[in-house]
């Protein structure tokens, strides 16, 4: 298992240190601004820091969706399905290398962005504007939501694991595209479809939850996303178990 999550790891590393190298010069530009109160460099920064968060922590997730739809449609990973390892183990390293940097670099976009705003804390206005825009997204979220370590973390612990359970379906698709539904007219859009459909469906379910305070029902949806997330990984590691022909 350990050698199928670093070859997995390696496998997806050189993208990781791209957008960190991105983080890294952002966060340079947010600092000269931040420290030397000058307006542009800093509103750069942070519009560049929340960018490489956004599309970092996104591509990650797709990308894994995608080399899963390659692994299984061409001969790149070939040799993994040739392996004595079993399909849940090599979706095991694959969901579990996946979730692990997904999570790992939400806490750490997410320790810079508490630690960025606290140093802004001497500069007010732009304190001010940034708290501002924060607490309209939570308004979002829910009315009452107010910017708090309690609730940034909430928020943030919610939004990883909803993405988290987004790409485990993800896989789900996948695979249903390429083993029962393979050979099908429109087995893609097919796949699509049933993701789609469990992902709004689970949504209206969430939304029946008896009414709690915001950040209680942050974190009940939370553990019930994680638990479908873990249902739908045996599902779909069973089907390539027994319906898989690479």
């Amino acid at each position: 298992m350990f050698k199928l999550f670093r070859y997995e790891f390696r496998k997806s590393l050189f993208p990781k240190l791209v957008f960190l190298c991105i983080t890294g010069v952002f966060e340079v530009v947010f600092l000269i601004g931040a420290l030397g109160e000058i307006e542009t460099p800093t509103g750069i920064g942070i519009v560049g820091l929340t960018f490489a968060a956004l599309a970092g922590i996104a591509y990650m997730g797709i990308e894994s969706i995608l080399t899963l739809y390659r692994d299984l449609t061409t001969k790149q990973s070939y040799m993994l399905f040739m392996t004595p390892n079993s399909s849940y183990k090599i979706l095991g390293a694959k969901s579990l290398e996946n979730g692990l940097a997904v999570f790992l670099s939400g806490v750490f976009f997410g320790g810079l962005a508490y630690l960025d705003i606290s140093l802004l804390s001497k500069d007010e206005p732009v304190f001010k504007m940034v708290i501002d825009m924060i607490n309209t997204v939570l308004r979002e979220v829910d009315p009452t939501l107010k910017l708090s370590f309690q609730t940034f973390a909430a928020v943030l612990f919610m939004l990883l694991v909803t993405l988290i359970l987004r790409i485990v379906l993800g896989y789900f698709a996948v695979v249903l595209a390429c083993t029962l539904l393979a050979g099908k007219k429109g087995a893609s859009v097919i796949a699509l479809i049933i993701y789609v459909a469990i992902s709004v469906g689970l949504s209206f379910l969430l939304n029946l939850l008896p009414e709690m305070k915001p950040v209680t029902d942050m974190m009940v949806q939370s553990c019930i996303n994680l638990a479908v997330s873990v249902a739908v990984y045996f599902l779909t590691a069973w089907i390539m178990d027994k319906k898989l022909s690479v």
